[in-house]
């Protein structure tokens, strides 16, 4: 939802004067949390310490993670945490975390994250080995990040042969690694019709 992200910036366009206002919801309060264009950069990697935007040319990325590292102190101290400590700041909304292991009835969570699909709400998801109790090394054969968010982007039921299936597009925010199972890019599974 690009609308949504560009609802967060006060300040447009770049700058001479390299300032720039973001909109962050602290304690569910709007707050403008104003930060210039000085970011941290690894010498050893030639490139930005943190995050760093898909497109050489944009410091949206750069600019929304130093307001947030503001909020709380430190770039050290945003280095790891919960999705949904994340979105209602950018969001001024709350938000609901659905545990899998915690959910009996699967179509129950089918149906949550559809009707969320439905209402166009940002919703995330994320991949963890020992919460599924599989291991770190399967993970990475599948093309997952462990311990780490993705985008979960929409929800999808199709008619494959015989059978329903349900997909859920996901985004790996960092656009490194790729899931490769079934349903993958490169899947077999991928008819024209579908």
């Amino acid at each position: 939802f690009p609308e949504r992200v560009k609802d967060i910036f006060i300040t447009k366009e770049v700058n001479e004067a390299g300032c720039y206002a973001v909109k962050l919801y602290i304690n569910g309060e709007p707050e403008v949390v104003v930060v210039d264009d000085y970011f941290p950069w690894c010498s050893h990697k030639d490139n930005w310490a943190f995050s760093r935007s898909s497109a050489d040319q944009e410091i949206w990325v750069l600019i929304l993670e130093k307001a947030w590292a503001k909020v709380y102190g430190s770039y050290q101290r945003i280095e790891g945490g919960n999705i949904g400590e994340a979105l209602p700041a950018l969001t001024g909304a709350p938000t609901d975390v659905l545990m899998h292991e915690d959910i009996q009835n699967k179509e129950q969570i089918w149906n949550e994250i559809k009707l969320a699909d439905e209402r166009k709400y940002v919703i995330a998801t994320s991949v963890s080995s020992d919460q599924s109790r599989r291991t770190h090394d399967l993970m990475k054969s599948m093309g997952l990040v462990d311990a780490h968010a993705y985008s979960l982007i929409s929800a999808h039921t199709v008619r494959s042969g015989l059978q329903t299936v349900r997909l859920l597009k996901i985004r790996n925010p960092w656009g490194r690694r790729e899931w490769n199972g079934d349903w993958s890019d490169f899947s077999s599974k991928w008819t024209p019709d579908l």
